[in-house]
């Protein structure tokens, strides 16, 4: 799978070693989040947890007398990793003050679709008791997370469209990475040593900007030294980012003099 050992005398690009980053979910881009239109229509909105190829969506909106409705779809299955479809419901149930007791009834109101055009944007069509609506949401922004500290990490991706005598493959690149991040402004410095024992430093930078809790890197620049010799330099972009406390994952895309990459970015957080 990992060819980067035929791509030494490619230049610098076979030089470089990262780890293989975590998922979210393995179904496809984790949808968790909350959702809403915007603040053009603030006041309602839809909560997504998804766990593998189904989501638990509960929305809250308004009746046609404006008192607050609630409404769940406990089991939208996914096709094809962007389309989720299911029944959505109007549940009653007893009162929150008092005891539980088993009169909680679930009332088939219509359907809801799903559709994902993008880590952070979708299509919401639901019915309920015949009336249809159709909304385009994003993810709402509550507070963006920080990724600065120390990691293990890095990049594996595939190489194509190459040059000046490296041919196209699959790369993997690991190392110790460190990240800084003042507001938006993002450092990552990634040391480590060649496969043939040279010292080697790449150095990323960019603006991270997040929808809800998935981070966006777009038009960041790379520049990479092995021992003292300058090595690639090109530009780099990461969406679909995640993160928690164990590390973050994104999907890579890239280029430099040698080569346009297409893979994974991410890094285990580093406990010493």
């Amino acid at each position: 799978m990992i060819k980067f050992a035929q791509r030494l005398a490619a230049a610098f690009i076979a030089a470089f070693a990262f780890v293989l980053p975590a998922s979210a979910s393995t179904y496809s881009t984790d949808y968790s989040d909350v959702w809403w239109v915007g603040p053009t229509e603030n006041g309602w909105g839809i909560n997504f947890i998804q766990q593998n190829s189904v989501i638990f969506a509960t929305m809250f909106v308004y009746g046609p007398d404006g008192t607050p409705r609630w409404y769940v779809a406990s089991a939208l299955e996914g096709s094809a990793g962007t389309t989720f479809t299911g029944q959505l419901f109007r549940t009653t149930g007893p009162y929150f003050g008092g005891p539980w007791t088993a009169n909680a009834v679930a009332t088939p109101v219509g359907n809801m679709t799903v559709v994902f055009n993008s880590p952070t944007t979708a299509r919401l069509d639901y019915t309920v008791d015949g009336v249809p609506v159709g909304k385009n949401i994003t993810r709402q922004a509550l507070r963006e997370s920080n990724i600065g500290g120390n990691y293990l990490g890095g990049i594996t991706a595939n190489g194509t469209n190459c040059g000046n005598g490296v041919s196209n493959g699959a790369i993997l690149i690991f190392g110790n990475l460190a990240v800084t991040q003042t507001g938006q402004a993002l450092s990552m410095r990634i040391n480590f040593v060649s496969s043939t024992g040279i010292a080697s430093t790449c150095i990323m930078s960019g603006n991270l900007g997040f929808t809800g809790k998935m981070g966006a890197l777009n038009g960041g620049n790379w520049s990479c030294t092995f021992g003292s010799q300058a090595g690639n330099v090109g530009t780099f972009s990461l969406n679909a980012l995640h993160a928690n406390v164990n590390g973050f994952s994104a999907n890579f895309t890239g280029q430099d003099q040698f080569c346009t990459y297409s893979g994974k970015f991410g890094g285990l957080k580093d406990v010493f």
